[in-house]
């Protein structure tokens, strides 16, 4: 599959807020992190393509944030591994849970 720059803005900004990932404020993570996520499996719903590999691997800070397993699946979506848009999907319930709670 082809790279897009749609898709590619749209995993840039992914990555980006997982990056600045605040280990003080779980919240604001998870409502940065499902908002990119959307916006993220929205671009490649209108283009079919491959994300870009990420610059390096996601940040350690995302597993004290979410626990290993929510911190897992976010790392798959970071990384743009096979079938991410399934995890991507998977991922908005709990993230919109989190950055409910108070």
């Amino acid at each position: 599959m082809r790279q897009n720059g749609g898709v590619s803005q749209a995993f840039d900004a992914l990555r980006a807020a997982i990056d600045a990932a605040d280990a003080s404020d779980r919240a604001a993570f998870a409502r940065a992190t499902r908002n990119a996520v959307a916006k993220t499996i929205l671009a490649a719903a209108l283009e079919r393509v491959e994300p870009a590999p990420p610059a390096h691997q996601p940040p350690p800070q995302i597993f004290d944030l979410l626990g290993p397993d929510l911190g897992s699946e976010v790392a798959t979506v970071y990384r743009g591994d096979d079938d991410w848009t399934t995890h991507a999907i998977d991922l908005l319930q709990p993230l919109n849970e989190l950055a409910r709670a108070r």
